[in-house]
């Protein structure tokens, strides 16, 4: 089956949101690694950092919510992407098996949902009054690629690819090496004159 345009986009965003959902797991891990390694910087670069972690944090949320939870029609989440893939093939033969979906855990969904409600659209809530830890995070974003991946495995169309773990892998490399530019070349750099 070789995708239409419109069906290609969705694919496409998909693929991207998920990835981005990944970099924002790797610059976050990367801050714990920092944290871990008690690697000292100087006050305002600490805001800085605690600014990106927040920033980071909701996005990684947002992006969950947008690709999985997000119930408007006109929403392109992988739930909607696999349940279209799936109807094309049954058009073309009847007989074809049903694609795997993932279920987010049902605590997590609604942690989900009350955060995108509450916080990131209308901010009438605060970071206490839900704790999400990014390995949970993390293991829906898996859940999801996982469901992401059973779709484009059934898909005939060359320009369509599964996310590999080589592709993370790359995500997490760059990242790490991102992170370590910006905040030690760059502190070396930058703060080296004024000690």
């Amino acid at each position: 089956m070789i995708l239409d345009e419109q069906l290609f986009r969705n694919y496409n965003e998909l693929k991207k949101m998920i990835l981005q959902g990944y970099q924002d797991v790797a610059i976050l891990n990367s801050f714990e690694q920092m944290r871990k390694n008690q690697d000292e910087f100087p006050e305002t670069v600490k805001g800085v950092a605690n600014h990106f972690i927040v920033l980071c944090q909701k996005d990684l949320a947002l992006t969950i919510w947008k690709i999985k939870l997000d119930t408007n029609p006109n929403a392109n989440t992988v739930s909607q992407f696999r349940g279209k893939i799936g109807q094309e093939l049954r058009k073309s033969d009847p007989t074809a098996g049903r694609i795997k979906k993932y279920n987010l855990d049902s605590t997590l969904e609604t942690e989900l949902t009350n955060m995108r409600k509450r916080y990131l659209a209308h901010t009438d809530m605060t970071r206490g009054d839900s704790k999400i830890k990014i390995s949970e995070l993390e293991s829906a974003l898996n859940g999801i690629r996982g469901e992401f991946n059973a779709t484009c495995n059934v898909i005939d169309d060359d320009r369509v690819q599964q996310i590999t773990e080589g592709e993370i892998a790359r995500v997490n490399i760059g990242t790490g090496i991102g992170m370590n530019t910006i905040f030690h070349k760059g502190l070396d750099e930058n703060y080296s004159s004024d000690l």
